[in-house]
C-alpha cells in the first residue's frame, strides 16, 4: 500500500469515527484528508500508523484533535488520547479517549460531551454503533434538548426511531410542558407524540398535579391528556 495512501485513508476513518459518522463514507468520500502531528510513523506492511503531538486530522469542513493516535487500517482499529475534540457538520464532540473499536463501533471515554444543534449529551462514557444508529452509556449519562433533560444510570436511545430508554434513577423534566417525573426505568417515544413511560416506583408532576404508581404512560406533546396511571 501507498504511504501517503494509507496516512489519507486512516485520517478519513478517523475522523469520521470521532463525530460518530459512517467510517464506510469517509474512506469512500471525495473530500481529501489531512493528517497533521509533531511525528508521524507507518507500517505498510502491518497497516499501523501513530501520530504524536499536536495531532491534527482534517477532512471537508470536519477536524479533530488531540495529543496522540494510533490506528490499524488493517484491522481497522485505532485510538485517540489527551484531549480529543472532533467538529464536522454541527456536531461536536470532546473526550479524554476515543477508541474505533470496527467500521461501524466506535467508544469514547472520559468526560464525555456531544452536542448537535439543540441537543447534547454527556456522561463518562458512550459507545456509538453506526449501522444500527444506536448508542448507549452504560456508565449513565444526561440528554439534554430544548424540551428538557433526561438522566439514569444507563442509558441507550435509538436516533433514526427517536427512541431512547434509562434505567435506574431515571429521571426527566420538562419546563416547557412544566412537567417532571421519573421511576426506576423511563422510555421515550418520539415519533409517538411525545410518550414517555415511567415503570418502577414512577411519580409525575404536570402543572401542580402529581401521580404515582408502579407504571405511568405520559404524553408530552400539548395535544395529548394529561398523565394517566396505569
Amino acid at each position: 500500500m501507498d504511504m501517503r495512501r494509507g496516512i489519507r485513508t486512516g485520517a478519513a476513518v478517523f475522523l469520521a469515527a470521532c463525530l460518530f459518522g459512517t467510517a464506510a463514507a469517509a474512506k469512500t468520500g471525495s473530500d481529501a484528508a489531512e493528517l497533521q502531528a509533531d511525528t508521524v510513523e507507518y507500517n505498510a506492511k502491518t497497516g499501523e500508523m501513530t501520530a504524536t503531538g499536536h495531532v491534527v486530522m482534517k477532512q471537508g469542513d470536519g477536524v479533530a484533535s488531540a495529543e496522540n493516535a494510533t490506528y490499524n487500517t488493517k484491522t481497522k482499529q485505532g485510538k485517540m488520547t489527551g484531549g480529543v475534540v472532533a467538529d464536522r457538520d454541527g456536531t461536536h464532540l470532546t473526550c479524554d479517549v476515543f477508541h474505533v473499536l470496527s467500521d461501524t463501533q466506535f467508544l469514547a471515554e472520559g468526560n464525555v460531551h456531544g452536542t448537535k444543534e439543540d441537543k447534547s449529551f454527556t456522561g463518562p462514557q458512550a459507545e456509538y454503533f453506526t449501522d444500527q444508529e444506536y448508542v448507549r452509556m452504560t456508565a449513565g449519562g444526561t440528554i439534554t434538548t430544548q424540551d428538557g433533560t433526561f438522566t439514569a444510570d444507563y442509558m441507550e436511545g435509538w436516533m433514526n426511531d427517536e427512541h431512547c430508554k434509562g434505567v435506574g434513577s431515571a429521571h426527566v423534566v420538562s419546563p416547557p410542558r412544566q412537567f417532571e417525573g421519573g421511576g426506576d426505568e423511563a422510555e421515550y417515544f418520539g415519533k409517538e407524540s411525545g410518550k414517555l413511560v415511567l415503570t418502577g416506583n414512577a411519580w409525575a408532576i404536570q402543572e401542580n398535579n402529581t401521580l404515582r404508581s408502579q407504571r405511568l404512560t405520559v404524553y408530552l406533546n400539548e395535544t395529548q391528556e394529561a398523565p394517566a396511571g396505569e
